[in-house]
């Protein structure tokens, strides 16, 4: 259904015939271990099956698209924090929105049976 949501919004913002015209009004900001995060878990998944990393890095991308366009379609989790939830993956993107700066801190990636402490420290 996201991915489908996605494919939607992305053929709307690219069809000048519509007299549409979206705009990503929050900027992403991804931390070097929000970075480092998503690079070991692809090369994780891709040890376990050829092309599964590229298809979860693919899932990571689809989801903070959802997050840029809709940044509070995800619930507050930890503090002011709030979890985005990816498809067909079991991990949480932890990111933070700020209103004024209009951007939007992507902090973490990691599995959700992992312990939340772990991206804190």
């Amino acid at each position: 259904m996201r991915l489908y949501l996605v494919y939607l919004v992305e053929r709307i913002a690219n069809a000048p015939e519509l007299g549409v015209k979206l705009k990503k009004s929050y900027k992403i900001i991804v931390s070097d271990s929000a970075k480092t995060d998503i690079k070991e878990n692809a090369l994780w998944h891709n040890k376990q099956q050829k092309g599964l990393g590229k298809r979860f890095t693919q899932s990571i991308k689809e989801c903070v698209k959802i997050i840029q366009l809709q940044p509070e379609s995800f619930q507050v989790r930890y503090k002011n924090n709030r979890a985005g939830i990816p498809d067909k993956f079991p991990y949480l993107i932890i990111y933070n929105v700020n209103k004024d700066s209009k951007t939007i801190s992507i902090i973490a990636v990691f599995h959700s049976s992992q312990n939340p402490e772990k991206w804190k420290s």
